[in-house]
């Protein structure tokens, strides 16, 4: 193997900070192999090397050098050097000229003794031999067969030439190090390829599930969280829509599995129901039947849960609902009077069965000010926690709600499921949920209003609400601010100004991420902090004002009105980051 030549000598001293025998150091070596085969990130491999080959090697720290998602190369520091500057060499661009890319990029070692090498390397790596304190550097490739898949970096305090056993025992590290970096790597760039996958396909699942009907006397709001946030693909499919009789079909429903062929046959399964609703005068019951014969026939494998149901008026402005469901969580109903309780339903065969016999149809009259809750399966069932337990506390969710309209009721329970969910963050199932409510003819609102009722004190001070990239989401986001803050005592100003910067972030995300975004509210003694996620790695910058700009006043207007702001990425090997503010109680 060949060095290269910085005037690096290879003397018997061996190095400053210290020698191991040769026995102790090979004894490292073994318990190191064992160890860093066990690593489940670069990180992990740090660690490994820090815990077990610096002292082997009388080392004060170490790196590892891997290709970054945008063509350059990430670097993971040890502790030892320091927050700052680990954040000050975290990301190099391909042609950097410091040895550690170079030995990642060309395949070649560098030793490096002292100052004085360093500067015939290159002024930048002179750079690191002063801000770091540490004169003397080895770096060194990490090669799986013919690849270079990254390279090792260790520091010592004291400078010292290199001796022929320290660089043998050097080279072994890295040989232990480079098979687990490459399993990790590999690992990452087949999860980030299944997280595309799923956004795509989740995005076009989006695409299918099209705005709910806008219609006088019937206000519908849906909100739909996809499962997980990796691979996971769930079925959930609904749909609003009117039929040439006049009345409207209102239709919620799972299809099994979890993968890009539960979206494709969702969207079949919905288009088959448009189709065979449009131009009939079936009720609900009968509309299940023919349309689980047709799914039985021409898509042979699949099953679904489903809730078919139909809203037509009545002469005294009513709404005549009329519902049968296949397998489908039942729904849940508020009267006017504010009386909660949970319908019948859930006991017919699933779609694709080609059940004989006929589904059984239910009816309910709904005066002005009802509101009826239709959800799938991920809303009310976890793995610990039964259907008819889940209806139950969506019940008493729906009885503490606090919204004077379908949007704000929609917006209260989505935020209550994802609270009380214990690991809402890796949910296995889509979470669907429908809200609709009879209103008075002529009482139509293209926007839910921010609700100024009564408070229920005891409310949670935190809410959490995933939304989709569209702009009606800017509505929903500040309904989520004001439920958490209005619980908790804060004044209007300070409502106003809370839900002023929240509109400003996910309108952003919705222009800019075009992901799904995460809206968190939480308030304490003296904070209300909020953060808006999305999957966009690209940090936003507070430019300085300009009148003629056309763009650009969403975080000028957080940095007023809020009393501390800011940005970070998520820290979870996806493309997302954080953008956040917070008000504080006690402030003028």
């Amino acid at each position: 193997m060949s060095h290269d030549e910085q005037g690096t000598a290879m003397s018997g001293d061996g190095g400053a900070d210290g020698e191991r025998t040769a026995g102790s150091a090979w004894e490292a070596v073994a318990r190191f192999a064992l160890d860093v085969s066990l690593a489940l990130s670069v990180e992990d491999v740090v660690r490994s090397l820090v815990g077990v080959g610096l002292p082997a090697l009388g080392a004060a720290g170490c790196g590892i050098v891997t290709p970054a998602a945008d063509g350059g190369w990430q670097l993971v520091l040890s502790t030892s050097f320091g927050p700052d500057l680990r954040a000050r060499f975290d990301h190099e661009p391909f042609d950097s000229p410091l040895p550690a890319c170079r030995a990642a990029r060309e395949g070649r070692t560098f030793l490096v003794p002292d100052h004085d090498a360093a500067a015939r390397v290159h002024p930048r790596m002179a750079e690191v031999v002063e801000v770091t304190d540490r004169p003397r550097w080895a770096l060194l490739p990490l090669r799986v067969g013919e690849d270079v898949v990254g390279s090792l970096a260790v520091s010592w305090t004291a400078p010292g030439p290199f001796e022929e056993a320290e660089v043998e025992r050097l080279e072994v590290f890295a040989a232990h190090c480079a098979p687990t970096v490459h399993r990790v790597l590999l690992v990452d760039q087949e999860h980030r390829a299944g997280v595309r996958v799923g956004r795509m396909v989740r995005a076009l699942q989006r695409g299918v599930l099209t705005e709910p009907l806008d219609t006088d006397g019937l206000e519908i709001a849906v909100s739909y969280v996809p499962a997980g946030d990796g691979v996971d693909i769930g079925g959930d499919f609904y749909d609003t829509f009117p039929r040439a009789r006049g009345d409207v079909v209102v239709a919620v429903g799972d299809v099994a599995g979890h993968d890009h062929l539960a979206a494709a046959a969702m969207t079949r399964v919905r288009t088959l129901l448009r189709g065979l609703a449009w131009d009939s005068d079936d009720g609900p019951g009968r509309l299940l039947d023919r349309l689980d014969a047709v799914v039985a026939a021409l898509e042979p494998g699949t099953t679904a849960t489903a809730l078919v149901l139909t809203c037509a008026r009545t002469d005294d402005g009513a709404l005549d609902v009329r519902w049968a469901d296949a397998g489908h969580p039942p729904p849940v109903l508020r009267r006017p009077d504010g009386a909660v309780r949970v319908l019948q339903g859930g006991g017919d065969p699933l779609l694709g069965v080609d059940w004989p016999g006929a589904r059984t149809e239910h009816h309910r009259r709904l005066p002005v000010g009802s509101v009826l809750v239709l959800v799938t399966d991920g809303v009310v069932e976890t793995r610990t926690t039964g259907v008819m337990t889940g209806l139950d506390a969506l019940a008493a969710s729906l009885h503490r709600t606090t919204g004077t309209d379908a949007h704000q009721v929609c917006a209260e329970l989505a935020t209550a499921a994802l609270h009380d969910e214990p690991v809402p963050a890796t949910a296995a199932d889509d979470r669907t949920l429908l809200v609709l409510r009879a209103t008075p003819l002529g009482a139509r609102t293209d926007e839910a209003p921010a609700a100024d009722g009564p408070h229920d004190a005891t409310a949670a001070a935190t809410r959490v609400a995933v939304l989709p990239p569209e702009p009606r989401s800017a509505s929903t986001a500040r309904a989520v601010v004001r439920s958490v803050a209005g619980t908790d005592g804060w004044g209007e100003d300070a409502v106003d100004a809370a839900e002023l910067c929240v509109s400003e972030l996910v309108a952003n995300a919705v222009v800019h991420a075009r992901s799904d975004i995460r809206v968190s509210a939480s308030s304490t003694a003296d904070r209300l902090v909020v953060e808006v996620e999305d999957e966009n790695d690209r940090l936003p910058e507070l430019l300085p004002p300009d009148d003629e700009a056309l763009s650009g006043r969403g975080l000028q207007l957080v940095s007023v009105a809020a009393h501390e702001w800011g940005v970070h990425p998520v820290g979870d090997g996806l493309a997302s980051k954080v953008v956040w503010f917070a008000l504080h109680r006690d402030a003028g």
